[in-house]
């Protein structure tokens, strides 16, 4: 399929590349590389971030759950701010929640309404939603044929979304190294980067998420999505970045400051964010409680900027 590929050992797991060639291609990420080309024609996806390099209310690319929405608005903010940050098209709203009518009355918004599968399937990609997010982990939601191969089924999920027109968004997740690089050395972002998936995932899509949360309020925070918006970019430099940003990272706490010191460390590398108001569910059990009023001071400084 023309993208870049790491080998596999027999028995079908992936081998990461070897550390000279892997040293080659940091060399090229840091000197800001854009080669590659694409799949095919892209989707529109929204505007070009602002060009100062700096995330703005109108320049900011968002996937935001329904359920985030209302939980915003159960914290404190106001349709209108809502409204201003996210009533646009190039925000993907995924999921359905009856309570976001109850803070935030966004049917007439021109936000897109996507999806988010687990599973790639056919008829994940009938709905009328007009983007469709694969979000591919080392969980029981996604087959094991998908965690084994996420390009092939990345590649497929592209076409489908081509043949009807639609957005099609990969987030593969950094767990996918236990599948694919079981016994490798090195820390988790840094055999994720070394196997490619984001490149891999940038080449066959409209828009990729570096799922990036669970390194928040670290130091790697910035330096993994910094190294995968580059890898992502030189395999398809017309595929739109994202960061994933989450209030409470697997159920870990983490502070205002901390939400904001992340998003602003990025904002010039990345066109946007999926922004994560998770509470326990089977996709994250450990979650807790919404912790809406921990992005309320980053959103509001976004409308001010």
């Amino acid at each position: 399929m023309g993208f870049l590929r790491v080998t596999r050992r027999r028995g079908g797991a992936w081998r990461p590349l070897a550390p000279l060639a892997l040293f080659g291609f940091c060399l090229l990420l840091t000197a800001g590389c854009t080669g590659g080309s694409t799949a095919g024609g892209s989707a529109t996806t929204g505007p070009s971030p602002a060009s100062d390099g700096a995330a703005t209310a109108a320049s900011t690319t968002w996937v935001i759950d329904s359920q985030a929405l209302a939980e915003l608005g159960a914290g404190g903010m106001s349709g209108t701010q809502l409204s201003e940050l996210f009533d646009n098209s190039h925000t993907y709203i995924v999921g359905s929640s009856s309570k976001t009518a109850e803070s935030a009355n966004i049917s007439d918004w021109i936000s897109r309404r996507s999806t988010t599968v687990t599973d790639l399937r056919p008829a994940e990609f009938t709905g009328g939603a007009a983007a469709v997010l694969y979000d591919v982990e080392d969980w029981s939601l996604t087959p094991e044929a998908q965690q084994q191969d996420p390009g092939k089924y990345e590649a497929e999920g592209y076409r489908l979304a081509r043949e009807r027109g639609i957005v099609f968004i990969a987030a593969p997740a950094t767990d996918l190294v236990r599948v694919l690089d079981p016994d490798g050395s090195g820390s988790v972002v840094q055999r994720f980067l070394s196997l490619d998936l984001i490149g891999q995932s940038a080449r066959y899509a409209d828009v990729v998420d570096i799922q990036a949360q669970g390194l928040e309020g670290g130091a790697q925070y910035a330096s993994f999505v910094t190294a995968a918006a580059a890898q992502a970019r030189s395999a398809n430099p017309d595929v739109r970045v994202l960061a994933g940003l989450s209030t409470n990272p697997a159920g870990r706490a983490i502070s205002s400051a901390v939400l904001i010191a992340d998003a602003d460390a990025v904002r010039g590398v990345v066109d946007g964010y999926w922004l994560n108001i998770p509470s326990s569910g089977t996709a994250c059990p450990r979650c807790g409680t919404a912790r809406p009023q921990t992005a309320v001071p980053w959103l509001e400084k976004l409308l001010t900027a």
